[in-house]
C-alpha cells in the first residue's frame, strides 16, 4: 500500500480504533463497519489477538483497509507487516519505529504532542501525523494554533483521544485535519454483547454528520 493509498483510505475521515479480545470478534466487527459504508480500521495492538485479527480480516474482506495501530517498537511493527497490516500508527514518536518504517516503504503514521515532535516528523518525511492525546492538549485550539506556522508543510493529522461524535465535525473542519479516529464505533459493551447491528448504526450516523 503506497502513501497515496493511504491518503485514499483515510478518504471517509474516520479512523475507528478496534481492541479485539478475542478471534471470533473480528469478522463480525469488520463486516459491520463494512455494512455501516466504512472502508478502513486500525486494530491495536493493545491485545494478543493483533496480529491474528489482521490476518483475518486480510484474508477475508480485501475491500477494508486495514492499519495496525499503538505499535510502539519496531518488533510490534515487524509483527504487523508480516500479519498484512496495510499501514501503521503509533501514540507516540519513536525515532526506532520511525527509521524502520521508512526503510520499508510502510505507510505510517507517528503520534506527536508538541511542536518539536511536528518538526522532526516533518523532517524525516512524514506527511500525516496523529496528535494523541487530542483531548489532553486541547486539541481544536491546538491544531488552530499550528496552522499557520506549519502551513508550508503540508502536514495533515489525525486527532485521536477524546475524540467523538459530538465534536468530530468541530475537528474535521479545521484544514490541517485530514481524518478523526476513535474507538467510541465499536464500543467494548457493543463488542462483548454481540451488539454487531449497533456499531454498523453507530458507522451510519458517523458518516452521515460528516456529509
Amino acid at each position: 500500500m503506497e502513501n497515496g493509498l493511504l491518503y485514499t483510505a483515510l478518504m471517509q475521515r474516520i479512523l475507528p480504533a478496534v481492541t479485539f479480545s478475542s478471534a471470533d470478534e473480528v469478522l463480525p466487527v469488520a463486516e459491520a463497519m463494512l455494512r455501516g459504508g466504512l472502508r478502513v480500521m486500525e486494530v491495536t495492538f493493545r491485545t494478543a489477538v493483533a496480529t491474528e485479527a489482521i490476518t483475518i480480516i486480510r484474508k477475508n474482506l480485501p475491500g477494508i483497509y486495514v492499519g495496525a495501530g499503538t505499535l510502539l517498537s519496531v518488533t510490534q511493527l515487524k509483527q504487523a507487516i508480516d500479519a498484512g497490516a496495510q499501514f501503521g500508527l503509533a501514540p507516540g514518536f519513536n525515532p526506532a519505529v520511525c527509521k524502520y518504517a521508512l526503510e520499508n516503504h510502510f505507510p505510517f503514521i507517528p503520534g506527536v504532542m508538541t511542536p518539536s515532535e511536528i518538526e522532526l516528523a516533518a523532517e524525516m518525511g512524514f506527511g500525516i501525523l496523529k496528535l494523541f492525546p487530542a483531548s489532553q492538549v486541547d486539541g481544536l485550539h491546538f491544531l488552530k494554533a499550528i496552522q499557520d506556522p506549519y502551513q508550508s508543510l503540508r502536514i495533515k493529522f489525525i486527532p485521536m483521544g477524546g475524540v467523538s461524535l459530538s465534536n468530530m465535525n468541530e475537528y474535521l473542519q479545521l484544514k490541517n485535519v485530514i481524518a478523526v479516529g476513535g474507538s467510541w464505533l465499536t464500543k467494548r459493551e457493543y463488542m462483548r454483547a454481540g451488539h454487531f447491528d449497533q456499531i454498523t448504526e453507530s458507522v451510519k450516523e458517523a458518516l452521515l454528520i460528516i456529509k
